[in-house]
């Protein structure tokens, strides 16, 4: 028992007996010390202290509990068979270890009881509560412009998103997040969608979203560009700034300052954020930004998007849950102390306190109090994935005065020789303007390599010039190997199997002639081809150095294109004469005048231009 007028100092007394709150276990307490005039333990004074302010929330949700408490429950209530599940009507409070909630431990129970339910027993988290959605996804197959079907398993991740305002696709990279994110906005009927991810991804989701919509109904935010947020407002991480300005309350604002609020003014109602894991440090500018735009926009629907929504340890995952008002990321010091092994240590230079949150703990726990508001789906789990997946990687291209002079100047030499001009001349014309691309596209392949080293894969990337080869591996001198035209024969396979066999080589960079035939290279999973061949065999050839009978991973293969220029062209003639010779290949009908080389035909289209 505690002093009365300790008690009394604390003023918790006279807040008890001023409580008219619906909270029954507080109720009560103020009945038996105002009635009976019963003293208060010390934790029941921190109950009313920590809770009278705080009304019961009604939850009305089945939750599964353990063997353990069934037993335990039965034992106290002296009922007849163990209760495998609580029905949780009301969340009253919560400590470290339980949570206090009112509610009824069989169907017909006339009377609801006051439960202390500990954390450690519950297989369900009390505040998920499932809803059902069903979804013509045949509408959406006949609106894709390219033809395609979703799979199963993007199926599932819709109906994930569409039955949880907020929550976290958490799928392998190379499932097909996006098209889930995309498909879903428009089952869900925003008016206005919010889609923030990388700079380097935002013309691949301008892409997704065109396959399904008008063009004119997507804007996509540059810091040089005018704010025109339509129903799908696509932004980058890094312009963030441009369009909301972060007001500290307990500060002045500055005469003269500028006030941003953009973003906030255009009232989003769905936010989808790609790569969530970007924001995990709650320190980072773009993490301060996104959680205050979600504080003042409150939309009713937020979705995280990511393949790595823990890359090292629980601490990584705490901004996320906060970001969808996740109820275990309600308070940061418990979560911190509850799942990180948290605690306070004294820096000896300064002799000031800090949160050392390095560790983990409780991880089960926090697993059954997360697994309904997350979506994990590796790419080994998901059947219907086709074995070989192409995935074309969409980027702007940032050099395009030195592009566009170099293309003026082979459209110049086009018309100063004609269009009948020597072949070989004019590949080799064609020839530098396509390095020109593969020398540019290096920054992107390189920020790509390093987020797929970040998820322990192993990656092969080709090329078709030296340079690009060698800007790419002066990155990663130490973790890689590479054969190229001038690599000696002898040593080539010593290459290889180092690849192979050393788990310190990460990366194996091959020109794509050189290197796409003849050599095994299951030990990755992931293929960036960086430029292309001109020969569809031979980028299949380079594809397949992966996907090969000792695979036993489905293979990823990313093309890196730049939007608008040569890149597509080649890409867009290449996937065509690939779906020609598949139909031959597999006996299929198709019809086609189409006989040219490609080479000629990137020239006819050329030419369509001058």
């Amino acid at each position: 028992m505690i002093n009365l007028n300790e008690i009394k100092s604390l003023s918790i007394i006279n807040r008890l007996k001023d409580y008219k709150g619906l909270n029954p276990y507080i109720t009560y307490l103020k009945n038996q010390y105002v009635q009976k005039n019963i003293k208060l333990t010390e934790s029941q004074v921190d109950y009313v202290r920590n809770f009278s302010d705080k009304d019961p929330i009604e939850l009305n949700n089945v939750v599964e509990i353990t063997q353990f408490l069934s037993d335990e429950l039965q034992k106290k209530y002296d009922l007849k068979h163990p209760p495998s599940k609580i029905l949780v009507e009301y969340y009253l409070a919560e400590t470290d270890k339980a949570y206090h909630v009112l509610g009824k431990l069989y169907r017909n129970q006339e009377d609801s009881k006051l439960l202390w339910i500990p954390k450690t027993q519950l297989n369900d988290d009390i505040f998920f509560k499932k809803t059902t959605v069903e979804v013509d996804f045949e509408k959406y197959d006949k609106m894709n412009k390219l033809g395609r079907k979703l799979f199963d398993h993007q199926k599932e991740g819709v109906k994930f998103l569409l039955e949880r305002k907020k929550c976290i696709l958490a799928d392998d990279m190379g499932i097909g997040k996006s098209v889930v994110g995309v498909v879903s906005a428009l089952e869900l009927g925003a008016k206005s969608v919010l889609i923030i991810c990388p700079a380097s991804l935002k013309l691949n989701w301008k892409k997704e979203l065109s396959n399904f919509c008008d063009e004119n109904d997507i804007f996509v935010a540059k810091s040089a560009m005018e704010w025109e947020p339509k129903k799908f407002t696509i932004i980058n991480y890094d312009i963030l700034k441009n369009y909301h300005t972060i007001v500290d309350s307990r500060k002045k604002v500055k005469k003269g300052s500028h006030i941003n609020t953009d973003i906030i003014d255009h009232k989003f109602d769905l936010i989808i954020v790609d790569e969530a894991h970007m924001v995990k440090n709650s320190g980072s500018i773009r993490a301060k930004i996104l959680l205050d735009v979600k504080k003042h926009l409150n939309p009713s629907n937020i979705w995280l998007l990511t393949g790595t929504p823990i890359s090292n340890r629980p601490s990584d995952y705490y901004n996320l849950l906060n970001l969808i008002d996740s109820a275990v990321a309600s308070n940061w010091q418990f979560f911190v102390k509850r799942y990180c092994d948290g605690r306070q240590i004294r820096n000896k230079q300064t002799g000031k306190k800090f949160w050392l949150t390095t560790g983990s703990s409780n991880l089960d726990e926090l697993n059954i109090r997360t697994k309904n508001i997350i979506l994990r789906r590796l790419k080994d789990d998901v059947l219907d994935l086709p074995d070989k997946i192409k995935i074309p990687v969409y980027f702007e291209l940032e050099n395009k005065v030195e592009y566009d002079k170099v293309y003026e100047n082979y459209l110049l030499w086009r018309k100063l020789n004609g269009k009948g001009s020597n072949v070989a001349r004019q590949l080799v014309e064609l020839t530098l303007l396509r390095k020109f691309l593969a020398i540019e596209k290096t920054k992107h392949c390189i920020d790509l390599i390093h987020q797929f080293l970040e998820n322990g894969k192993k990656i092969i990337v080709f090329t078709n010039y030296t340079e690009e080869l060698e800007i790419i591996q002066e990155e990663f001198k130490n973790i890689s190997v590479s054969i190229h035209g001038a690599t000696k024969s002898d040593d080539r396979q010593k290459y290889v199997d180092r690849f192979q066999e050393d788990d310190k080589i990460r990366l194996f960079i091959g020109q794509i002639k050189a290197a796409g035939v003849g050599f095994t290279l299951t030990s990755a999973d992931t293929v960036i081809i960086n430029s292309l061949d001109w020969v569809p065999g031979n980028i299949e050839q380079a594809e397949d150095r992966a996907y090969r009978i000792s695979q036993t991973k489905n293979v990823n293969i990313y093309y890196l294109l730049f939007d608008n220029t040569v890149d597509t062209l080649v890409w867009n003639t290449l996937e065509k004469k690939r779906n020609i010779i598949d139909k031959i290949i597999n006996n299929q009908d198709f019809e086609s005048n189409d006989d040219l080389p490609i080479f000629e035909e990137i020239l006819n289209k050329i030419d369509d231009k001058l």
